[in-house]
């Protein structure tokens, strides 16, 4: 991979690490307000079962995925660093450019990503 789409990957990576980083922190934030306000609000107990079926645990969902998502960059951005960027790190062989335009903190190129999965 020639140093021009190194660095416009690498603008990319860490434009979503921004995002991500942003989205995590929103998605803490709103789970530490639910769970710090004490008493009735608006009618709804403050009861941690009822506050779970208010969105909870889509919450903790929510957060779980974006930090698995930011993980996944930080390795992405490691790779660059160490030249290993775009080559899949099961087979060793190049990854689709496509498949990096549209995922490009992806590890796999798409044959070795469904042996992962299946």
């Amino acid at each position: 991979m020639d140093q021009q789409a190194q660095e416009k990957y690498r603008t990319r990576l860490l434009e979503l690490r921004g995002r991500l980083i942003r989205e995590v922190d929103e998605v803490e934030e709103a789970m530490r307000e639910d769970v710090s306000v004490p008493g009735d609000r608006a009618g709804l107990s403050s009861h941690p079962a009822d506050r779970a079926a208010e969105g909870m645990d889509e919450n903790i969902a929510i957060a779980q995925n974006e930090e698995q998502m930011l993980e996944d960059v930080e390795a992405a951005l490691e790779r660059l660093e160490a030249g290993q960027f775009g080559d899949c790190q099961q087979c060793g062989r190049p990854i689709p450019k496509q498949r990096l335009d549209a995922i490009p903190y992806t590890p796999y190129c798409i044959e070795c990503a469904k042996q992962q999965s299946g």
